[in-house]
């Protein structure tokens, strides 16, 4: 019999760890057998071993814990079906042939862990029930499946088109924007002007709508790695090749000119609205029109009160918060910060409150390029920092003048685009 570890949640989740009689070191550095991206989980966290006849996982002192069916533990002799936690990351101890449970396949690790007090453990937060009831039912011409993550304004499905036969990824919303009539008048109109949009560097919006109490939105279904994963992953596997930064930055930036030519403004190109195919041109940017159509707050603190991910990302005009105008500077602003981002392993800027960041974002200058990544271009410095400028007026004046600069670029450096 041959068993394995199955990430259910966290950065990593998808993941398959196989186990045999020789140890596996779990943790995020190069040393360990997983290499995981958790920032919250240890360097080397814990080690799994085969003895005798079966697996024992033990603890190596890590200041977060280790922790088996909500049991922080220092050994523990694994059983199948035990769920395993380990900073943000959930895993469950399986055998080859048996799927995850769908209680722990639907239960999200806290952002960040509260401080423990012993041996207390903080409970996982768990989906809400009306998300956990959603898995078979139809949604217009979709069938909803199994779970694929939980986003900041709701949880994504894996879908099936009935008709048509074909994968869909179905984002349905929080409850709290189906049930302000505003905000789903708002959406519905998004929407509308989103679905006849086609480019091979968008993700496309195959339909849209409201079925019962629930806004939803079903997308192509993307076999891809989100760019803020291979972001975070940066420290245990190497800098980002700069030539392709700049394949991807042509890419991205095609699906901006087009997008402002149908006079639409993204409002929240980060890392975690784009997509990394294996085949680099097929790099899309997702989630188009959703930030007009829900006006989420950047600025505001998480719960733990640390920034938000996506504020690292904005401009200084986006740090006002919702209500002021932005034009298409404000996407090639956060385009700048996503390509500084996969070219150094970090944002331009860092706080640990969001009022430290937003005073850095508009008044401080970002680290020197080349200083966390040598051998990248002066010209391609140039390009980022320009995107980069404080006043909308210093950066490129368009989606199309940037297009044009990184392509005379990638001209001169023999990159192909």
């Amino acid at each position: 019999m041959s068993y394995r570890l199955v990430v259910l949640a966290g950065p990593d989740e998808g993941r398959i760890f196989a186990l045999g009689t020789e140890n596996v070191l779990v943790g995020r550095s190069r040393a360990t057998d997983t290499r995981l991206i958790d920032p919250h989980v240890a360097r080397v966290h814990c080690q799994i071993q085969w003895l005798d006849d079966h697996y024992v996982i033990s603890d190596f002192e890590s200041e977060g814990g280790t922790f088996v069916n909500g049991m922080r533990i220092r050994e523990h002799e694994l059983g199948v079906g035990d769920l395993i936690r380990i900073g943000n990351t959930r895993l469950q101890f399986l055998e080859d042939d048996q799927t995850p449970s769908p209680e722990a396949a639907i239960t999200v690790v806290p952002s960040k862990s509260p401080t423990l007090t012993g041996d207390a453990v903080p409970a996982p937060v768990p989906v809400s029930g009306w998300a956990r009831q959603l898995t078979g039912q139809s949604f217009g011409q979709y069938k909803i499946g199994t779970l694929l993550a939980k986003s900041k304004t709701g949880y994504v499905f894996h879908a099936r088109h009935v008709r048509k036969n074909v994968d869909a990824a179905l984002k349905i919303l929080d409850l709290k924007y189906s049930s302000d009539d505003a905000l789903v008048k708002r959406f519905i109109e998004a929407m509308k002007t989103v679905l006849p949009l086609r480019h091979p560097n968008l993700v496309l919006v195959q339909s849209a709508g409201k079925t019962g109490q629930h806004c939803w939105v079903a997308m192509e279904y993307v076999r891809a790695e989100n760019m803020a994963a291979v972001i975070g992953r940066i420290e245990t596997t190497g800098m980002f090749d700069w030539r392709n930064v700049v394949r991807v930055l042509v890419y991205l930036t095609r699906a901006l000119v087009y997008a402002h030519s149908q006079k639409i403004i993204h409002k929240c190109v980060t890392p975690q609205n784009i997509l990394l195919g294996k085949d680099l041109a097929r790099t899309k940017l997702s989630d188009l029109m959703l930030a007009s159509a829900i006006e989420r707050d950047p600025t505001l603190p998480l719960p733990s009160g640390e920034p938000s991910d996506e504020l690292a990302y904005m401009s200084p005009e986006r740090t006002d918060g919702p209500g002021k105008p932005l034009d298409a500077r404000t996407d090639i602003y956060s385009l700048g910060a996503s390509g500084y981002a996969l070219l150094t392993g970090q944002p331009p800027f860092a706080g640990k409150t969001p009022q430290d960041m937003i005073a850095r974002i508009r008044l401080q200058s970002p680290p020197s390029i080349p200083q966390l990544h040598p051998g990248v271009p002066e010209e391609l410095e140039f390009i980022i920092l320009k995107m980069l400028a404080k006043r909308p007026e210093d950066r490129y004046r368009s989606a199309q003048q940037l297009l044009e600069e990184l392509e005379k670029f990638a001209e001169a450096q023999d990159v192909v685009c």
